[in-house]
């Protein structure tokens, strides 16, 4: 994966500490009072960083200054001002109004008989009720101080709820993947939003991820995926990233170091390494959030595994019985293989998706399942079919869809669809229901051409093989008649790649 240019150490260890300025607001409609206050705490520092100032000389004016700043720790707040209780309908409006439960306000009166401090205590969320005569320079110090620990209490416990809030929303965006390659990139995507990473720190992030075969060996899955697969030697890769991913298989644990993490996620299934590197410190409510990520993610990869066998066998099922049906009627199960890639090729070709392209390769082996329910003096018959008997044989359709729909099984159902409508035409002229156009499923109409083609260019009881170049006639005289004309158009612009898999599956 290609290197990226990042900040230098020092740019890192200063954008990695927080030296922002707390922020306190004077509320006091004496000027004297703003002047003191800011002479007594003028070089006070709280886990080093200093005080910002702002000053409100009404209640009014704090009301403005505090919707416009959310981040004000602490509030040294006047009882009487414009009002004898304009301090106290204030913070009435700070906590609901506003809604900030967050910042910490001090009362202070002038006449603290006016206002008693019990009720005002109890009735008011206030943190603290002084007289201003008793806030001496060192007992403003300590209440700042205080008010300022509780603050912070309070935002990295805020902070943990959003980075819980965040882990559970990554955790389940990434469990709804079902394959390994989604799984990955995923993952990386989650792993940003964690470290509140923007795109452009994403971007210019480096991120690999590991499948482990061996203590030695790591199966290379970059983001791209172009070189999905790839093997690479611990030893070749460059000395910080092969030490820190070195010690997290060492010691079977998550790494961090500077700005550099390693997840390390092992399931009874999977082992996966994840390494991220970025331009800021992993900071420890990170590590936490990155912590309890990985275990989920540990989870995620048994159930990626557990769906995979589930698809497996469901596909084995299919091609199965696919095969059983067709060696009912004296073909072979690779008829059922070569319907079933070229359908994936059509598919792909009309602009579908990868995956709706992988459902129909695995879903239309049994677009002949109905088959079995016609009696065997019918489906081999050398010959050609009377009407009556022809009436029989053209139930498959339906008897197919009836066997395979109502699974819940997405396979089965797409499977269900096939059945049903491989036997429709573009002009409306086919069965079971005498469907017109894009009134045939899709599924249906790339399975019909798949069927035919192979069906023509093979032996059946009842004909010889064709040559290709009278099978390329018929489908040309059939387009908009019995076949979609823009399947037609695709199949014949990439005709030499359809051909490629009947050799590659030739009998």
């Amino acid at each position: 994966m290609q290197d990226f240019l990042f900040k230098n150490k020092k740019v890192i260890e200063e954008t990695s500490k927080n030296t922002e300025p707390w922020k306190l607001l004077i509320v006091d409609d004496e000027k004297d009072i703003h002047t003191i206050t800011t002479l007594a705490l003028n070089n006070f520092q709280f886990e080093d960083r200093p005080l910002e100032f702002l000053h409100a000389h009404s209640a009014k004016d704090a009301r403005a200054i505090l919707q416009e700043t959310n981040d004000i720790g602490v509030i040294l707040l006047d009882v009487v001002m414009e009002t004898d209780h304009a301090g106290l309908d204030l913070v009435k409006v700070i906590r609901e109004d506003i809604h900030n439960s967050a910042v910490r306000i001090v009362l202070r009166t002038g006449q603290p008989g006016q206002a008693p401090e019990k009720k005002i205590i109890g009735d008011y969320d206030i943190n603290d009720y002084k007289s201003k005569t008793e806030l001496t320079s060192n007992k403003l110090y300590t209440v700042v101080c205080a008010s300022l620990r509780a603050y912070k209490s309070i935002q990295d416990l805020e902070n943990h709820r959003r980075g819980l809030k965040k882990l559970i929303e990554a955790s389940r965006r990434v469990s709804c993947k079902k394959g390994l390659e989604e799984f990955v990139k995923a993952t990386f995507a989650e792993l940003g939003d964690l470290l509140s990473l923007n795109d452009v720190a994403m971007y210019t992030s480096e991120t690999l991820a590991f499948e482990i075969n061996d203590a030695e060996l790591c199966t290379y899955v970059p983001e791209d995926l172009a070189q999905h697969g790839k093997v690479v030697k611990l030893a070749d890769l460059e000395s910080a990233k092969r030490d820190i991913i070195a010690r997290a298989i060492k010691e079977k644990t998550n790494q961090f170091f500077e700005n550099q993490v390693v997840l390390y996620c092992e399931s009874d299934s999977n082992l996966m390494l994840f390494y991220l590197k970025n331009a800021q410190d992993i900071v420890d409510i990170d590590r936490n959030l990155l912590n309890l990520f990985t275990d989920n993610i540990k989870v995620i990869l048994d159930n990626i595994k557990l769906n995979s066998l589930v698809h497996d066998s469901q596909r084995e099922m299919i091609y199965r019985l696919g095969e059983a049906v067709e060696s009912r009627s004296n073909e072979t199960g690779l008829h059922v293989k070569r319907v079933a890639h070229y359908s994936e090729l059509l598919a792909v070709l009309s602009g579908v998706s990868k995956d709706q392209a992988e459902i129909l390769k695995y879903a239309s082996p049994l677009h002949d399942v109905g088959k079995i329910s016609i009696p065997d003096a019918i489906l081999n018959k050398p010959g050609k079919l009377d009407k009556e008997e022809w009436e029989v044989m053209k139930t498959h359709a339906q008897r197919g869809y009836e066997l395979l729909s109502g699974s819940n099984l997405l396979l089965m159902d797409v499977s269900a669809i096939i059945a049903l409508t491989h036997h429709e035409k573009w002009d409306g002229s086919g069965y079971p229901n005498g469907l017109k156009g894009e009134e045939i499923d899709l599924y249906g109409r790339i399975t019909a051409l798949a069927d035919v083609f192979d069906a023509l260019g093979s032996d059946r009881c009842y004909k010889q093989a064709w040559p290709l170049e009278k099978i390329i006639e018929l489908i040309k005289a059939e387009k908009g008649k019995q076949f979609d004309p823009t399947l037609v158009s695709l199949f014949i612009d990439n005709l030499d790649d359809f051909l490629a898999i009947r050799d590659r599956f030739a009998e």
